[in-house]
């Protein structure tokens, strides 16, 4: 089952969506003859030995709701695994973004926070998807490769780092292990933009990190008046 969450932003604007990998929950499994208490739950093992043999028993129920099976040459506690399912969650930190009156002379910036955790075992990647900034039919031009930012020229791009020119931004951050800012946006003062491309990402389980979107936007002398507004998609998408 997937659920989305969708959050719009006003200028540099975005929709989040939220996927969730189902939880899966155990039940007591039984009949007249036995019992499996499969919603046990329990950590650590032991071990069950006799004179012969000694056995490291499972993380399950070998410790707990379990009893020993002996005879005069052995003696094992049985168990079995948890049953559980693999998680990912992800939510935006903010619905609007208003970068301001764009100006020739000035670089304008603006950024906002997404937050993911997951304990799948190949993580999971983020991908932004839209169009660059327009009004009407005019549009400011995307930055299609990855570049410094640059005043007097049309650009609208972003990254997921801290940067200092123009200084905006924040590394990724939380509690280790956590997740990266994906190739192409993880440079500081280059940014960029194209539809489609993963922004930030993890290869393994994570903690909850906060990634920081940030963004700029120029224009020339001749870039045609008006309100310049983008709807914006991010995706987190787990990785089996």
């Amino acid at each position: 089952m997937d659920y989305h969450f969708l959050k719009r932003f006003l200028l540099s604007v975005g929709t989040g969506f939220i996927v969730f990998v189902p939880v899966v929950l155990g039940a007591v499994r039984s009949s007249e003859n036995y019992q499996i208490l499969s919603d046990t739950f329990v950590s650590g093992g032991g071990y069950s030995s006799s004179d012969n043999y000694q056995l490291q028993d499972i993380v399950g129920e070998g410790v707990v709701n379990s009893a020993t099976s002996t005879s005069a040459n052995f003696g094992v506690k049985s168990g079995f695994f948890e049953t559980f399912g693999e998680t990912l969650t992800f939510s935006l930190g903010a619905s609007s973004l208003e970068l301001g009156q764009l100006d020739a002379a000035v670089t304008k910036t603006g950024s906002h926070t997404m937050s993911a955790a997951t304990d799948i075992d190949n993580g999971f990647n983020i991908n932004v998807s839209g169009s660059t900034l327009s009004s009407g039919a005019n549009i400011i031009d995307a930055m299609s490769t990855t570049a410094a930012s640059a005043t007097g020229l049309e650009q609208f791009g972003l990254n997921v780092v801290a940067n200092t020119s123009p200084s905006v931004g924040s590394d990724p951050s939380g509690t280790a292990p956590i997740g990266a800012a994906a190739n192409n946006y993880n440079t500081a003062n280059s940014f960029r933009f194209v539809s489609g491309e993963v922004v930030a990402t993890s290869t393994a389980p994570i903690n909850t990190t906060t990634f920081t979107v940030s963004y700029i936007a120029n224009i020339a002398g001749a870039t045609e008046s008006g309100t310049y507004t983008t709807t914006l998609t991010y995706t987190a998408t787990p990785v089996f």
